[in-house]
């Protein structure tokens, strides 16, 4: 099966105030393949989670385009695109932004509920994930009495529903401590070499960065190449 290609063409983003304008992105061309890992440096303030958001169309570039398997994903109608979005990207965040009303277990259902899935299928999903993440026993627990660690166990399982080509992570290990950041890092690497996705991680943690094939440094607003093949073991 041919691998899929997520890039960017000539990206640009600048936010404007009033009279002034910030120029956070300038200039990017980039392409992320499917089953390699890649991590994006840079800076608190160097556009990292900007970035981050435009790959993962939740916000609109300036200028230039985003590009999944070389079709412009500002062309696709809405009913391609929210396709798109649901079965082809899994998203991570520095917050696990988790539904505290609903159980560990609900938590994951409801992609696939919104997907159009049966909820004996969701179920039977959300517990291999929740397996596969090291947290079956929580099932039935609320998100707010997990440890931080467990809470992004939860969300990666949850983003890991539809069996996603690429996995977006806007610095998902930002708010752990070193040992649980490092833990998080090796389940998202195990979890990509098994499914086969693609990682795109931010990250200002060059002990992180390193667990990547490809790493890449965000300053000025410019993106250039920093080191390939950095993972342990390749």
């Amino acid at each position: 099966m041919q691998k899929a290609v997520l890039s960017v063409e000539n990206l640009h983003k600048t936010f404007i105030n009033g009279s002034n304008s910030l120029a956070i992105l300038r200039n990017i061309t980039v392409a992320f393949k499917q089953q390699s890992s890649y991590a994006i440096m840079g800076i608190s303030g160097s556009g990292k989670s900007t970035f981050m958001h435009l790959l993962a169309c939740l916000d609109t570039p300036t200028a230039g385009s985003v590009y999944f398997n070389d079709h412009n994903i500002a062309h696709m109608n809405s009913k391609d695109k929210d396709r798109f979005l649901q079965n082809s990207i899994g998203l991570v965040f520095q917050l696990p932004y988790l539904i505290g009303e609903l159980s560990v277990l609900e938590n994951i259902m409801i992609r696939g509920l919104v997907a159009g899935m049966t909820p004996d299928q969701c179920r039977a999903r959300s517990m291999e994930l929740l397996d596969a993440v090291g947290i079956p026993d929580k099932a039935e627990s609320k998100p707010l009495s997990l440890s931080g660690g467990q809470q992004q166990r939860l969300a990666l399982a949850r983003a890991l529903f539809c069996r996603p080509a690429f996995l977006i992570a806007d610095e998902p290990t930002g708010s752990l401590d070193e040992h649980t950041a490092q833990d998080i890092v090796e389940l998202i690497l195990i979890c990509q070499r098994e499914w086969g996705m693609g990682v795109i991680m931010s990250t200002h943690d060059s002990s992180v960065a390193m667990r990547m094939q490809t790493i890449f440094q965000l300053k000025d607003g410019m993106m250039t190449i920093k080191n390939t093949e950095s993972r342990e073991g390749t």
